[in-house]
């Protein structure tokens, strides 16, 4: 992460510095020589999703501009996403075996390879690393030409505390509907509210480290609750992955224990994090 807020400084500048940081940490990863294909995909979108949440603080100051701005990134992250998501699903059924019954490791040493093959001849033929370098490309210019907001905190705070908002209304759904557009959409509004306290870490009670690791925490989990969720349609729509339909049918019981530990923890975390109303968490912010 390149750094944090200086809060000290003029907010607005250190808004659009991180900004173009973000980008150019992004722009870095794809052109990385040290990093392994599957690295350099997971880093580069890594850095776009704290790019899109900052692009997302100053909506208010880029005006009609912002989807322009948004689209460019989501493309630059949807042309990578491909990739990606056969490594987490490779890695995903190898981390199943952990704990796993004994029938059930060679059904998920079969899945594991075969996606990670898979993810190999996607790495060298089908990963359009070029074309997310572009957008890129054209994203870092229009930042570095941006003008700063002349209300830099003002539009922080404003951001942070819907964030909040929005991540205590998404958990409330997940509770209710237990379905997997549920918790993927309580996980990333989590995570852009982490991103943004992590960026003022310590600035504000609202921001304190603990509120920050328990955010990244829940994050995490609730991501693997993803992955496992991906694997488990990914099975669906192909079960031959593991070997035969009944071997299938064993690993998506499997998958389904896996993921209702997983909420049940996430949802521990989350009645800690979000306990109090929006107002409450508000009067907690002050940032100087």
């Amino acid at each position: 992460m390149p750094g944090r807020l200086c809060v000290s400084d003029d907010w607005g500048r250190e808004l659009k510095r991180l900004l173009v940081a973000e980008l150019s940490g992004a722009r870095s990863a794809l052109d990385g020589p040290d990093l392994t294909p599957d690295a350099r995909v997971h880093v580069a979108r890594r850095t776009l999703k704290r790019a899109r949440s900052l692009l997302r603080l100053l909506k208010p100051h880029l005006a009609g501009d912002y989807e322009r701005h948004r689209d460019r990134l989501k493309q630059a992250a949807s042309v990578l996403s491909g990739t990606r998501d056969l490594d987490v699903m490779a890695a995903t059924a190898d981390g199943l075996k952990t704990g796993a019954g004994d029938r059930l490791k060679p059904s998920l040493a079969e899945i594991a390879a075969t996606l990670a093959r898979q993810a190999g001849a996607a790495h060298g033929s089908e990963t359009p690393v070029d074309a997310a370098i572009a957008e890129l490309d054209t994203a870092l210019a229009e930042a570095g030409a941006l003008k700063a907001p002349p209300n830099g905190k003002a539009l922080f705070e404003a951001e942070l505390i819907r964030a909040y908002k929005a991540a205590r209304h998404a958990m409330t759904d997940a509770e209710r509907e237990r379905s997997e557009d549920r918790f993927h959409d309580w996980r990333k509004r989590v995570k852009h509210q982490w991103h943004l306290s992590r960026y003022a870490q310590g600035a504000c009670a609202a921001t304190r480290k603990k509120t920050v690791t328990r955010l990244d925490e829940l994050g995490e989990l609730l991501g693997l609750e993803h992955d496992h969720a991906v694997l488990a349609g990914r099975l669906i729509d192909d079960p031959l992955l593991a070997g035969d339909g009944r071997s299938a049918d064993r690993v998506l019981e499997l998958i389904d224990e896996r993921r209702a530990r997983l909420q049940k923890k996430a949802f521990r975390i989350g009645v800690r994090l979000y306990a109090e109303p929006p107002k409450a968490f508000r009067k907690r912010i002050d940032l100087g």
